[in-house]
């Protein structure tokens, strides 16, 4: 019997350690070849020229299906370990700078993170396994082994996700402030770059991400962007509307002439008008929220309350 437990041991290990390896060796040869291999894969699935009698070039053959296939399912499996062209590569780069990842090598990280963690979770579980001796047969083992391996190759993603949601929110929640304080430097007669840079300065200890963008902004200015583009960007890394609506609304009032202190006044009025009309929404939605917890733990225990000294009297007489 032992020599049975001994022997489904090390089956287990050969198995996992052959899972890992193969991750390993997939994610190496695709992140080698496949930049390499796009163009021939382009021209493979082009109309091609040859015999029509010839199977190996009729696209409508057996085994071009299966290669096209083939193909198909190889970018997907490299979409996810290695960044395939320029689209792919542009959009990654956008959610890592809207997640507040601007250093130049945070790309690579972010794919050795995957690979790493897709190869981490199965090895804890192993490792589990190991210490804890789970009694599961080796369908559920492989299963939770690859599901481990999933798990860490979609966990950057959703963390990445999350981040960005709570910058958004946070650029959001100070970005009434950031306009009441442009308002107040163009009255002032500030200019628009120092304006941004002293701005910046004064919303980085409260809100640092929404700093952090106009820093860059005010950069940008200074190397010589126009203003639309700048506020472009940093809408673009923001990814709020709000941001957008000022950018279009500083484009018009430069493209028309209008005074900038007038529109930013306006805008400025706008923001603050639709930060309470956030705070009166969730407000009014409080009591919706707060029926289900005051019904499923506060009444029982008022129930009990009112009700415990009636039973003890009854149960008394």
């Amino acid at each position: 019997m032992e020599f049975l437990v001994n022997y489904q041991s090390t089956v287990l290990i050969g198995i996992s350690v052959c899972i890992c390896a193969l991750v390993t060796g997939v994610t190496y040869t695709i992140a080698r070849t496949w930049h390499a291999r796009e163009g021939i894969r382009k021209r493979a699935l082009m109309p091609v020229s040859g015999s029509a009698d010839d199977p190996l070039d009729d696209r409508r053959s057996l085994r071009h299906q299966k290669l096209a296939g083939a193909s198909k399912l190889l970018g997907t499996v490299a979409a996810h370990f290695v960044p395939v062209g320029d689209a792919s590569v542009s959009a990654v780069l956008d959610k890592l700078n809207k997640a507040g990842f601007f250093n130049p090598s945070a790309l690579a990280w972010y794919y050795l993170v995957r690979v790493a963690l897709a190869m981490l979770f199965p090895a804890i579980f192993f490792i589990a396994d190991q210490i804890l001796v789970f009694d599961i047969d080796t369908a559920r083992y492989l299963t939770f082994v690859i599901g481990s391996a999933i798990a860490g190759l979609m966990a950057p993603s959703f963390f990445i996700s999350k981040r960005i949601k709570a910058l958004q929110q946070q650029c959001r929640e100070g970005f009434p402030d950031f306009m009441d304080l442009m308002v107040v430097c163009a009255e002032a007669g500030i200019s628009i770059d120092q304006a941004i840079a002293r701005v910046s300065q004064e919303l980085t200890p409260t809100f640092p991400y929404l700093g952090a963008c106009l820093h860059m902004a005010t950069l940008e200015l200074r190397a010589g962007r126009p203003l639309t583009d700048a506020f472009n960007m940093l809408a673009k890394r923001m990814g709020i509307e709000e941001a957008h609506n000022l950018g279009s609304l500083l484009q018009q009032s430069e493209e028309l002439g209008t005074s900038m202190s007038d529109a930013l006044r306006v805008y400025s009025e706008e923001m603050r008008d639709k930060r309470m009309s956030r705070a009166e929404e969730k407000a009014a939605a409080l009591p919706a929220k707060m029926t289900v917890p005051l019904t499923m733990f506060v009444f029982p225990v008022v129930l009990v309350v009112i009700l415990l000294p009636v039973y003890v009297r009854v149960s008394l007489m």
